[in-house]
């Protein structure tokens, strides 16, 4: 049940849209999270949409058993953005919304978020949306969730653009036209750009705002997330390349070079290291492959020492320091997939990492 607390205010309409595929208890565990929201008495929750993208498991029937309304996408693409559209869009053929609040289905949603976020959105109208702060829910599940989860900690106000939890005023989404389907990645960023674009305006508040669920086991689901990450700054660059704000243009490009710069010092290291060695000179091989490694090793403390603040464990930024240097490969190759992809006229609908 909604718990009523706070002031009133003018009222407002609430409905709440949950994208999932397969999260199993996960999902139990956001619906859960949604029925014991804390609420003020002028926020009235009318509908808790879950779009499931064609889940194996007993997804559907757990939604519907908690009190959800499901929609099952019957085809493909199976995209967050088509899903979240189709969510939005039920919900407001179902009852007259004023906002969406929209959740992964891997996520749980803090109980008293919306009461501060509703607070500083409902006055003013030039608002678009309201997110917080989003944290892992078990960070030590493994190395690789560890590494991921430090990537949620920015700092506040720094990041204008929202991500896949956030509350979304109704008349903004639909001036904006929603998200964009064709994205299989990176379509919350490029939602928000187009908002700011149009006049709106992203409040980011310093507090918490859901805990996730990332499930990262194996290093073949984190190299997949980063490839994906790789092929959503490719697309989302090339919509906006020729905007005045050049929206990730830039990060792509640093990427391609980063990315390069280390694929190509690795090949040519690892070159003249097996060469040496051929020629029976393993002193040379061994500081062939020394100089590259000191010089990885180097640029990886680099960015341990600037993302400090993350961490009190010099441990675990050692290895974020890897991690920040060697994701430039997956993310490189996940650009290039995309390129690959446009020269070849195709259209990928899904990369998958759990």
């Amino acid at each position: 049940m909604y718990e009523a607390t706070g002031n009133p205010s003018p009222p407002q309409r609430l409905a709440v849209v949950i994208i999932g595929r397969n999260e199993g208890e996960r999902l139990r565990t956001c619906l859960h999270s949604v029925q014991s929201l804390a609420l003020p008495p002028n926020i009235h929750p009318v509908v808790t949409i879950y779009v499931d993208s064609n889940s194996s498991d007993n997804s559907l029937e757990l939604a519907r058993s908690l009190g959800a309304h499901v929609i099952a996408l019957p085809t493909g693409p199976w995209t967050a953005a088509r899903g979240r559209n189709i969510g939005w869009h039920a919900a407001l053929e179902l009852h007259p919304v004023d906002w969406i609040m929209f959740l992964d289905g891997d996520t749980a949603l803090d109980p008293d978020f919306l009461s501060a976020a509703f607070a500083q959105a409902v006055p003013d109208p030039a608002i678009a949306t309201v997110f917080g702060l989003r944290i892992e829910s078990n960070p030590q599940q493994s190395i690789y969730t560890a590494l991921l989860a430090l990537d949620w900690l920015q700092d506040p106000h720094q990041n204008a653009h929202f991500g896949g939890d956030a509350l979304i005023r109704v008349t903004a989404l639909q001036a904006s036209g929603g998200y964009d389907d064709t994205l299989i990645a990176g379509e919350d960023p490029e939602l928000s750009h187009r908002m700011q674009s149009l006049g709106w305006r992203h409040l980011q508040l310093n507090r918490l705002m859901t805990t996730h669920d990332l499930g990262i086991l194996y290093f073949s689901q984190y190299w997949a997330r980063m490839r994906r990450s790789g092929y959503a700054y490719a697309d989302v660059a090339e919509r906006f390349r020729h905007t005045p704000e050049r929206f990730w243009f830039g990060d792509s490009r640093r990427n391609l070079l980063r990315g390069s710069f280390w694929l190509l010092t690795l090949a040519i290291a690892f070159a003249g290291a097996t060469w040496s060695a051929f020629q029976h000179h393993p002193i040379r091989a061994a500081t062939i492959s020394a100089l590259w490694l000191a010089l990885f090793a180097a640029v990886c403390m680099r960015s341990a020492w600037r993302y400090r603040h993350r961490s009190a464990s010099r441990l675990t930024l050692f290895f974020y320091g890897i991690h920040s240097q060697f994701q430039q490969i997956p993310l490189l190759l996940g650009q290039l997939t995309w390129f690959s992809d446009r020269l070849l006229a195709r259209r990928r609908t899904l990369i998958e990492y759990k």
